[in-house]
């Protein structure tokens, strides 16, 4: 019962600890801490209700009895006590219903400990050779003049599975932490590699005599007629960004904005050229966008490159893979065809 209660606090410790804001950033946030509190408090609350089932230790010290079941021979597992002095464990056979007696087994050297367990079952078989009950198997209460208790331990699967509900919860909670960072990898790649194509359609806005702020609404209003429908998160910002400005935010606090949640360098460094040309009112803001979007492609050609290399060497196991079931695939035939003329040879050798 002990695992339970040492369960529950551990669950209201962490209830307690995230409603006060105790806990590090590294424990995940509200959801994950839910998630946690739910699937460990579920798996506690069944594994207690299998406990309370099952049970506590089962102490019988006028004997016990056992029936006997049709289906075959079973084991119970008995801790014994003689005169009040734990003797260990023991393994109790109770045979089938139709069998009567046992077989002997042949004697070993045993320990003192073995020795003291044979001489035990050897007594519960004699006992009950002299009940002679086809229906019930017994245990006897009193051992050359010494008194017998037996202690059945209780079922532990309540506290395994309280045990596995919290490990469960911990588990579901890094694998969520773990899905989230995945995500943010793949977020931060997609911008990333969405940057090149993005400064350079603003650049020939600009270009073109478009200001930065309609630069960016006509990049929104593109977006939005896309035919793949396929979320890009570096165009979802820009369209962000746009409603901000619509809704009265500050053009200057809108770029700064856009920056902070991109959280790339190279969006940052964007936000703060537009920011610095809305302050300063910078003539060379073309120039500045063109050098910028020269260096995104070069910075693109050298990670394709990365990408390339790095397949290349992924792709060299399965290549391996492929030479080898090649070569069994060739060399296979052959070594059957050379044994089974062999043995063939072999055979004739014999008839002469």
């Amino acid at each position: 019962m002990w695992i339970h209660i040492l369960i529950f606090m551990v669950i209201l410790g962490v209830f307690l600890a995230g409603k006060m804001g105790r806990l590090p950033p590294e424990a995940g946030n509200p959801e994950e801490k839910k998630l946690f509190i739910w699937i460990a408090l579920t798996g506690n609350i069944i594994g207690m209700l299998l406990t309370f089932q099952s049970g506590g230790d089962k102490v019988y010290s006028s004997g016990y009895r056992m029936e006997k079941e049709e289906t075959g021979a079973y084991e119970e597992k008995f801790k014994v006590s003689v005169d009040g002095e734990e003797a260990g464990s023991l393994y109790v056979q109770v045979p089938e219903k139709e069998t009567e007696g046992s077989e002997e087994e042949p004697e070993t050297e045993l320990s003192e400990e073995q020795q003291r367990e044979k001489e035990l079952q050897d007594m519960i078989v004699q006992y009950n050779q002299k009940k002679n009950d086809p229906q019930y198997y017994y245990l006897p209460d009193e051992w050359n003049g010494k008194h017998l208790e037996w202690e059945q331990p209780k079922d532990k699967t309540g506290n395994l599975l309280s045990a596995l509900g919290l490990a469960a919860a911990a588990a579901a909670v890094i694998a969520k932490k773990r899905e989230e960072q995945n995500a943010q990898i793949k977020r931060r790649e997609q911008m990333l590699m969405d940057y090149p194509g993005r400064i350079k359609k603003f650049t020939l806005l600009v270009q073109s005599g478009l200001t930065a702020r309609k630069a960016f609404r006509k990049i929104a209003l593109d977006y939005g007629k896309r035919e793949d429908g396929k979320k890009r998160e570096a165009y979802e910002e820009i369209r962000v960004a746009c409603y901000e400005m619509n809704s009265g935010i500050s053009e200057a606090e809108a770029y700064r904005r856009f920056g902070e949640r991109c959280g790339q360098v190279k969006y940052k460094t964007l936000s703060t050229l537009l920011i610095q040309n809305l302050q300063k009112g910078s003539r060379y803001l073309a120039d500045l966008l063109e050098k910028e979007s020269v260096e995104a492609w070069e910075e693109r050609k050298r990670k394709a490159r990365v990408l390339g290399d790095t397949a290349a060497t992924k792709l060299l196991f399965p290549m391996v893979l492929m030479l080898l079931v090649v070569m069994a695939v060739i060399m296979l035939p052959a070594c059957l065809s050379f044994y089974g003329g062999e043995d063939r040879r072999a055979e004739k050798g014999n008839v002469r």
